[in-house]
C-alpha cells in the first residue's frame, strides 16, 4: 500500500508520534477509542488509518506529521564553505538603516 493512500498519518509517523509522547500503544488506542491491536496494525503497516481516524490523530497528537519529502535532510548547500556569502547575511544586515525602521 503506497504512503499517498495512507495520507500524513503513516506507520513510522504514529509510532513517533506515540513515542514521543511517551504513550504505550494501550494508551493511544484508549485516547482514540479503539483496539490497542488497531495501533499496533497501523505502526506494523499491515493497514493505515481511515480519513476519520486520520483526522483523530492530527487532534490527538496537535497536529499533522511533517511529511519528510518536504524537508531536506541536509543542508542544501553541502557544507558553509559554499554558502555565498550573501546567504550568510542575517536579514537585519541585509537592510539599510531606513528599510530597519
Amino acid at each position: 500500500m503506497s504512503a499517498e493512500k495512507l495520507g500524513p498519518w503513516d506507520a513510522e509517523s504514529i509510532r513517533r508520534a506515540r513515542k514521543a509522547r511517551g504513550l504505550t500503544q494501550a494508551e493511544l488506542a484508549e485516547g482514540l477509542g479503539c483496539r490497542q491491536q488497531t495501533i499496533s496494525e497501523w505502526e506494523l503497516g499491515m493497514y493505515g488509518p481511515k480519513n476519520a481516524y486520520q483526522k483523530l490523530l492530527t487532534m490527538f497528537f496537535g497536529s499533522a506529521p511533517v511529511v519528510a519529502e518536504n524537508v531536506p535532510s541536509q543542508s542544501v548547500w553541502g557544507n558553509d564553505a559554499d554558502v555565498p556569502a550573501v546567504a550568510l547575511a542575517t536579514s537585519s544586515d541585509a537592510l539599510s538603516p531606513a528599510e530597519k525602521n
